[in-house]
């Protein structure tokens, strides 16, 4: 019998030494779906003929955008958060240029390779009952066909879970988060082909973070902060046996607060819309990344 065509749920992947330069995957880790798009821009030019129909045609370009929805775990590597916010070093922080990365998807007994893979979004998220995800869209330069790489591959850590975090305020400890998101935009400039067909560069634009956070209505810190614009801090800290994954804004405006109605039975459930910002970027960055993850 022959075997079924699937994948095992995991993804090769290395931090490029330049854009789209390829190289071998230098790590592993699971990930829970993916989806890649491979466009080609093909160029039908009308033609003084005697047919109703388009004739001939030549391809113009090719773009690749995909989505990676992967569990964050303490042996996740870090490319992810290096090449999203621009730099090699932890506590990773806003810096450009940023790196393209090398991505391997394998199907068992095939695999697709994407190269040049540039972070256009990142969102890393959690719930209560739930576990640390993180979605990353991105732009690519190209897509091939590859022999699968580590078809015997298998994830030895368990992902973060929303019980195994510490929230912080604006500095003071509150266990009552019942739910988190934070989203860094890139702003890619993805038009950028030049003659060639593939993608000659994708440069990042100004960075864009935004975040939300719900939290049981136990006292009105977070309420009266917002009604007074005030500036305040998000920390989201998860830890297992040792080793942390940090993510922090040090200085956040929240831009909305609805105000919620609920049965007398019924507990009431606060959720604050942010940006972060910098008022100096010669010495603040809007987020930080940190923890004792693989490279």
């Amino acid at each position: 019998m022959a075997s079924p065509v699937g994948h095992m749920g995991h993804l090769g992947i290395r931090r490029e030494s330049s854009f789209a330069s390829g190289g071998a995957v230098d790590n592993w880790q699971p990930f829970t779906s993916e989806s890649i798009d491979l466009t080609y821009n093909n160029v039908f030019s009308d033609r003084v003929r005697n047919t109703a129909e388009q004739v001939n045609g030549q391809q113009g370009n090719e773009s690749v955008t995909g989505n990676i929805l992967f569990p964050v775990s303490p042996q996740n590597p870090s490319q992810w958060w290096s090449c999203a916010l621009g730099q090699t070093a932890s506590p990773f922080s806003v810096q450009r240029d940023l790196s393209s990365m090398l991505l391997q998807i394998d199907r068992e007994t095939a695999a697709v390779q994407v190269s040049g893979c540039m972070v256009g979004s990142m969102t890393l998220s959690s719930a209560q009952g739930g576990e640390l995800s993180c979605s990353v869209d991105f732009e690519a330069a190209g897509l091939g066909s590859v022999a699968a790489g580590s078809p015997s591959f298998t994830a030895d850590d368990a992902p973060y879970l929303h019980s195994e975090a510490t929230f912080a305020l604006n500095g003071t400890n509150d266990n009552s988060v019942t739910a988190f998101s934070v989203s860094l935009n890139n702003n890619l400039q993805t038009d950028l082909f030049g003659t060639d067909r593939k993608r000659i560069t994708i440069p990042a634009g100004k960075l864009l973070v935004t975040g939300s956070f719900s939290k049981l209505f136990d006292d009105t810190i977070e309420r009266n902060a917002f009604l007074n614009a005030q500036v305040r801090s998000f920390k989201a800290t998860f830890v297992r046996q040792g080793a942390s994954l940090v993510i922090f804004c040090p200085k956040i405006r929240y831009n909305s607060h609805p105000e919620n109605i609920s049965g007398q039975s019924v507990y009431i459930i606060e959720t604050f819309n942010w940006t972060a910002f910098v008022d100096d970027p010669a010495t603040e960055s809007s987020i930080r990344i940190s923890g004792d993850t693989i490279l």
